[in-house]
């Protein structure tokens, strides 16, 4: 992505919709989904970690008035995940990550969570998420608080180039409204 030093964030960020592989976005009824069956509204200090401009995460939260901070790497503070820490006291954090960087992610949000800094997550990642060593071990590590939602149908999201469907799945931890559902088909 060729970048000009006169470029907003704003314009930035549109540029990678278009140019980053890793940028897609989710489409509304995923999110409206998930808040219902997370029970969306009991949460009262939530992170959009990769969030920020048209997320319909952010724009479903703002109809619902939620509560909530949205962080991007394009917002006007180059919020990284990797550096920024979630709001104090936050109870949720819930988002669409890069699938590209999805191992880094998985382990920082679980050490997010084993530290307290956030209560409980939900990751929209591929399906092949639950795959590998590394990955399958992080998951054991904190089985009992894991549920996982797995997509009947691929998802085909928004703002890509060409066609980007895939199998998804919610990696969910800690959430109470699925603390007795482990495995579950949306």
């Amino acid at each position: 992505m060729q970048t000009n030093l006169f470029q907003t964030n704003e314009e930035l960020y549109r540029e990678a919709k278009v140019n980053d592989p890793n940028h897609v976005a989710t489409p509304r009824f995923v999110v409206e989904c998930i808040y219902n069956i997370i029970g969306i509204k009991e949460f009262k200090n939530i992170w959009f970690p990769f969030d920020n401009y048209d997320s319909e995460f952010k724009l479903r939260a703002d109809e619902l008035n939620l509560k909530y901070l949205a962080t991007h790497i394009f917002d006007d503070l180059g919020n990284d995940f990797f550096k920024t820490l979630p709001p104090t006291g936050c109870e949720l954090l819930i988002s669409n990550p890069p699938f590209g960087e999805q191992n880094k992610i998985i382990e920082r949000t679980f050490y997010l969570a084993d530290s307290g800094k956030i209560k409980s997550f939900a990751l929209l990642l591929p399906l092949s998420t639950l795959e590998t060593l590394t990955r399958a071990n992080m998951y054991e590590e904190h089985v009992n608080g894991l549920s996982i939602g797995i997509f009947k149908k691929r998802i085909k999201f928004k703002n890509c180039k060409g066609t980007f469907n895939k199998g998804c799945c919610w990696v969910c931890y800690n959430i109470p409204a699925l603390e007795n559902k482990k495995l579950w088909w949306i």
